[in-house]
């Protein structure tokens, strides 16, 4: 499988499949190759009514995200911040 299917699958399972799944059309995923790995971020905006978030934005502006590496034989986790039980 290749690497950006292996982190974006990675950070579904981390941020929540069924969370994911109920908010995936406000839902932005990025790679790039980094020293360390392929660098994935998968972020969710709660608020898309109220602003206009991309990939460019400080990574604290959204709502949800978690970012991860990828390497030849692992998953290195990296920033989250996970849906909270109440939203």
């Amino acid at each position: 499988m290749e690497k950006k299917k292996i982190g974006f699958n990675r950070l579904v399972e981390v941020i929540g499949k069924e969370f994911f799944e109920a908010h995936k059309a406000d839902a932005v995923f990025g790679y790039g190759d980094e020293d360390m790995g392929l660098y994935c971020f998968l972020g969710i905006d709660l608020h898309p009514e109220l602003r206009t978030l991309c990939l460019s934005c400080d990574i604290d502006e959204w709502d949800v995200y978690a970012t991860c590496f990828v390497t030849d034989n692992d998953v290195i986790m990296d920033k989250c911040k996970l849906p909270q039980l109440n939203m």
